[in-house]
């Protein structure tokens, strides 16, 4: 009654039509703030060259060496058991130096080839726990030992996961 007297219009026939009407009123306006911004500033997004010239921030600088995608942790190191076709029937123990949902970094006595398939269990899995198998990526000397850096073949679950800390 009040918009009769204050636009001298009848709303009571197009009601049940009112969400649809304000809904595409806001797409309108939206729409035409998006092409404004297109014509006033010539582009509607940062290219490429904006970040380049506005430098290099920290995480782009900590990930231009590492091609990991998950975040690597170190922690307490954690003992395991590791078994391989390469070790001759026998299993070697090593510790669990860092470890990310895509891998290992494994310290041994002895060192192990690059692209050979391991299977790796906490010393401390209860014994209805799975072996996981992995993918030795790289292995480098550190002081009397080497370090082996291991790839999951894929992800192990999250409970498994855990027991390497």
């Amino acid at each position: 009654m009040f918009a009769n007297l204050l636009f001298g219009f009848d709303f009571a026939p197009y009601q049940p039509y009112l969400p649809h009407l304000v809904g595409c009123g806001v797409a309108t306006g939206v729409f035409a703030a998006v092409i404004a911004r297109k014509l006033l500033t010539g582009r509607s997004h940062v290219d490429a060259s904006d970040a380049a010239r506005s430098g290099p921030n920290a995480f782009e600088e900590s990930s231009f060496g590492d091609r990991r995608n998950s975040l690597r942790r170190e922690g307490q190191p954690v003992h395991v058991h590791l078994a391989s076709p390469a070790f001759h029937g026998s299993t070697r123990d090593g510790l669990v130096m860092d470890r990310s949902t895509g891998g290992l970094r494994i310290r041994l006595d002895s060192a192990v080839a690059p692209g050979t398939a391991i299977q790796i269990l906490a010393t401390n899995a209860p014994d209805t726990t799975p072996w996981v198998t992995a993918i030795i990526r790289n292995c480098k000397p550190v002081d009397r030992q080497y370090e082996i850096g291991c790839e999951f073949e894929s992800t192990p679950p999250w409970n498994v996961l855990l027991l390497f800390g």
